[in-house]
């Protein structure tokens, strides 16, 4: 290095901070260094989008009950949650062959993608023509879905469309259009490979196997609702609340349950009851005060009579309940 060079880096940087800079044993840090993926689109947590989930968590219980009702054996299915994820990586983890539907959420922009697990549907059909529901280990590593297989998928499919559609709702109208069926990952794309898209994971756990259903919606797919999705559903289900009050109260106004009034009791002994045999008579006075009952609930006080020549039981008033 010449003198000239030597002096102009001198004159920016001091012999302290070139010390400094070469020593590499100096315990003095910033801390642990965190890999960051500036390339990344913006994630989308699990905070940020809590209406969407209350959606699908809706849908995963009326879900249940109509697979309850198709395959008439009692299934569990299971929310688990938003994640997200580069189309790209999601279709090239899918393995083939492979169940994918596309399919329109009016009015919703662009297109979702349902991932049917292959061996769900497999411990569907036979669940639903008496089998015992039992997996078989490594089937669909080799074999093709087949026509029944594809059948019922779409029966399924379409149940669950409707039951998606009622869970939003809540938030919106929409409808649901199952548009294209793909067995290859390759002509399933709803995003560019770089976009990113929301990765909704069910489960459904059947007597002796369980599988997966996903629904993988692009993060642009949500943009007209975000703002409701993120804030709204509070209010409105305080207002859905609000008008399940009449409709509850006029159910159970008009829901039927038995009474029962005790007209007389008499004590007998042991003895007198074991020598009892056809054609004895137990006698009774008339009663004047009767009590009428829900279960053991003591409600209505009344008097006993005869009223269009029956028995009968006029109420006098509501029992007097204990503090």
């Amino acid at each position: 290095m010449s003198e000239n060079e030597d002096s102009l880096s001198r004159s920016v940087i001091s012999d302290d901070e070139v010390a400094a800079l070469l020593d590499q044993s100096s315990s003095e840090g910033y801390g642990d260094v965190k890999v960051y993926d500036l390339a990344g689109a913006q994630k989308i947590t699990r905070g940020r989008l809590p209406a969407l989930e209350t959606i699908h968590e809706t849908f995963a219980r009326n879900f249940r009950v109509s697979l309850f009702s198709l395959l008439q054996r009692e299934p569990q299915v299971k929310y688990h949650g938003i994640r997200t994820q580069k189309a790209g990586d999601y279709l090239a983890a899918v393995h083939t062959p492979a169940s994918l539907d596309i399919c329109r959420i009016d009015p919703l922009p662009g297109n979702a993608l349902i991932n049917f697990d292959p061996g769900l549907a497999f411990l569907m059909v036979d669940t639903y023509f008496g089998g015992p529901g039992k997996a078989v280990p490594g089937l669909r590593q080799i074999a093709a879905l087949t026509p029944t297989e594809l059948r019922f998928i779409q029966i399924v499919l379409a149940q669950a469309a409707q039951d998606l559609a009622e869970a939003w709702t809540s938030v919106a109208q929409v409808q649901i259009q199952l548009i294209k069926h793909e067995s290859n990952p390759l002509f399933a794309s709803v995003a560019a490979p770089t976009d990113t898209v929301l990765v909704n994971r069910f489960t459904v756990e059947l007597t002796l196997g369980s599988g997966y259903i996903e629904l993988v919606m692009p993060a642009a797919m949500i943009d007209p609702l975000r703002e409701v999705l993120t804030a709204g559903i509070v209010a409105q289900n305080a207002n859905a609340q609000e008008d399940w009050k009449p409709i509850l109260n006029a159910h159970l106004r008009n829901a039927p349950f038995e009474v029962r009034a005790v007209l007389s009791e008499v004590e007998v002994s042991i003895g007198d009851l074991y020598r009892m045999k056809p054609g004895d008579v137990i006698p009774i006075d008339p009663p004047r005060d009767v009590t009428l009952f829900a279960g053991e609930t003591p409600l209505y006080a009344g008097s006993f009579g005869v009223s269009r020549e029956r028995n009968s039981v006029r109420v006098l008033g509501p029992m007097r309940r204990m503090t």
